[in-house]
């Protein structure tokens, strides 16, 4: 089984209360973008391989994380080799990670025939991760609330192309977090301060741009426009040699995943 795993962009965030488990409620807009990996999922008789793409420790993965939680919750072993082909930046504020968890549980669900409903794949996505349950949700527009168990699609103007500027940096969400709770600043203040290159391209593109800010937890900034000429113009004329970064071009999704 194949699945095209998106990214996505927060096209708002408002971080809300501290929770005594430590987590935060969000109020925020998640949108699909086009850029994805992709997972291909194997049946296996016996232990588990992860392949292709590795960015961290097996353990770690967001894509463990999702199979032994599912296993767990099923009582069962679902032996695979599930192999990654990575595009989505790694740290950058895009939820790779999470996406790939959630394609994860999905392919899961269905190569194996446990037939879990969305409220009991949401159960288990929370367990790996609070952007896991958009990603499960399938809503390329959604309002997320709590500590993401919330997604319900909303209606809004997109802008056709988003430019993605994503600067050469990983930036933990927890570290993230642990600076909004120390110096009450959004985390786009916050990106701004810790990464000076963020703050010059973040005041170019806004002025230019139908809509402009930080994603999740940064580094990378966003930028909209009305077609795929002007994005590209606004990036010629800031410079690549003037960003340690990569541009992405690339339009909204109505969906987080799709099998193929």
């Amino acid at each position: 089984m194949r699945i095209k795993a998106f990214a996505k962009i927060n096209l708002n965030l408002k971080i809300l209360n501290k929770l005594p488990n430590g987590y935060h409620e969000i109020h925020s807009i998640f949108q699909a973008v086009d850029i994805y990996d992709m997972i291909s999922i194997f049946k296996e008789q016996k232990d588990f391989h992860l392949t292709g793409s590795i960015v961290c420790s097996l353990r770690e993965n967001l894509i463990s994380k999702a199979k032994r939680a599912l296993e767990l919750f099923v009582g069962r072993s679902l032996p695979c080799r599930i192999h990654l082909i990575k595009n989505i930046p790694v740290s950058a504020g895009l939820g790779g990670g999470s996406s790939d968890a959630a394609a994860t549980l999905i392919g899961l669900n269905k190569l194996y025939g446990l037939n879990l409903s969305l409220k009991q794949l949401v159960k288990i996505a929370l367990r790996v991760g609070s952007d896991v349950p958009f990603f499960i949700s399938n809503i390329g527009t959604a309002l997320v609330k709590g500590t993401g168990e919330e997604v319900e699609s909303v209606r809004r103007k997109l802008s056709p192309f988003y430019v993605l500027a994503r600067l050469h940096k990983r930036i933990s969400t927890s570290e993230m977090y642990s600076l909004f709770d120390e110096h009450g600043k959004t985390f786009s203040e916050l990106i701004q301060e810790i990464c000076p290159d963020v703050k010059k391209i973040y005041s170019y593109f806004c002025p230019v741009s139908n809509e402009c800010g930080i994603s999740g937890s940064g580094p990378t900034m966003f930028a909209g426009f009305n077609s795929y000429s002007e994005a590209l113009k606004r990036i010629e004329g800031f410079g690549f040699e003037k960003f340690k970064g990569d541009f992405f071009i690339c339009k909204p999704s109505q969906k987080t995943y799709v099998i193929q």
